[in-house]
């Protein structure tokens, strides 16, 4: 109020000397009313920002990838691992879907080498690549080496019979390449390789 009524008075010498001249020092208003800058800054400083304004920030703080927290490696950075897990348990499960049908049809040595030969390629590229790594410790990773290690058992009995049959009659007692053992060991392998392809084909 006191303010108020300096600037009514300050106003009223102006207009009742003007054009008469005044002599005197002018009050300094100047300073008198700096509070009000200092005030109306302060509102500018807090008043909301624009839509193109807060664009404009956003596009120029932008942070980056948080590699380094483990929330984002767990959700994000797992989860990418996890869909190239599957993709390359997929291309194991068209191995032993190749490998059942040979069982089941009874193709010849050759067709079920060059089957679990692949396999057992595969099955150790997944073990090198996530040995290491969350998929290691997996179900269907540990079954996979499992069916790939029984593979190879039979692929190589296979192999030594046919070997063995130039030398030892199948009624040799020393001759335990016989076609029995070989179908129950096909007959092993098969029950494994359906039950592998269950697990592989539920992972999430």
């Amino acid at each position: 109020m006191k303010k108020s009524l300096t600037i009514i008075a300050l106003l009223m010498i102006v207009i009742t000397t003007t054009g008469a001249g005044y002599v005197g020092t002018l009050p300094d208003i100047e300073a008198e009313f700096s509070y009000m800058k200092k005030q109306d800054k302060s509102e500018r400083a807090s008043a909301p920002y624009s839509v193109e304004q807060l664009d404009n920030e956003n596009a120029q703080s932008l942070k980056p990838i948080p590699r380094e927290n483990d929330t984002y490696v767990d959700i994000i950075v797992k989860k990418d691992k996890t869909t190239k897990y599957l993709k390359d348990v997929n291309s194991v499960i068209i191995i032993l879907e190749k490998l059942r049908k040979c069982i089941n049809n009874e193709q010849s040595i050759q067709v079920f080498n060059a089957i679990v030969s692949n396999l057992i390629d595969n099955v150790e590229y997944i073990k090198v690549e996530y040995k290491d790594k969350p998929e290691g410790n997996y179900l269907s990773y540990n079954r996979l080496q499992v069916v790939s290690n029984e593979a190879r058992e039979v692929a190589t009995f296979r192999t030594q019979g046919l070997a063995a049959q130039k030398y030892l009659p199948y009624t040799s007692s020393n001759n335990i390449y016989t076609k029995e053992n070989l179908d129950e060991k096909l007959e092993k392998l098969l029950v494994n390789v359906n039950e592998t392809l269950f697990i592989l084909k539920n992972l999430d």
